[in-house]
């Protein structure tokens, strides 16, 4: 796969990803924080925003989708996705090692916030398996329109 395929691939998931986070981050944390939407004294008043909440998303979005479409094509697979099945289990992998590594720190070196753990755990399951889910759709179609316009030998 080519650069390009792999950078516009990437942006396509992790904007689909940074919209997965805003709108999980924005049920979860009322489900889980109440009206306030965020701990006390996490952010400051003018941060609580959806302006400032949907910029940040997409551009963390952006970044890991790059990343994770990049870390796929570079993965000696036998067999590459074949649809959003197979990229939500890519996503699935990735949030649990991330979710390991984050829950190993507290519960080595101190107390688990539970609150707010949960809310991190699950925030980064719905990011992960729109990323994946997404870029999933966008490999079966590439794969199919590459197949369609190559040529035979």
């Amino acid at each position: 796969m080519r650069l390009k395929n792999i950078l516009t691939d990437g942006t396509i998931a992790g904007l689909a990803m940074g919209i997965f986070l805003f709108l999980g981050g924005a049920v979860f944390s009322r489900i889980i924080y109440g009206p306030q939407f965020a701990p006390p004294g996490k952010f400051t008043p003018e941060q609580l925003n959806a302006i400032y909440f949907i910029w940040t998303k997409l551009l963390i979005g952006w970044i890991f989708g790059i990343l994770f479409a990049f870390a796929y094509w570079l993965l000696p697979l036998r067999m590459r996705f074949t649809g959003a099945i197979h990229g939500l289990k890519y996503g699935l992998s990735f949030w649990c090692l991330t979710t390991l590594w984050n829950l190993s720190h507290p519960l080595v070196y101190g107390s688990i916030n539970v609150r707010d753990q949960v809310f991190w755990v699950v925030y980064q399951l719905v990011g992960f398996a729109g990323l994946g889910a997404v870029l999933g759709v966008l490999n079966k179609r590439r794969g199919r329109h590459e197949l369609s316009t190559a040529t035979p030998v």
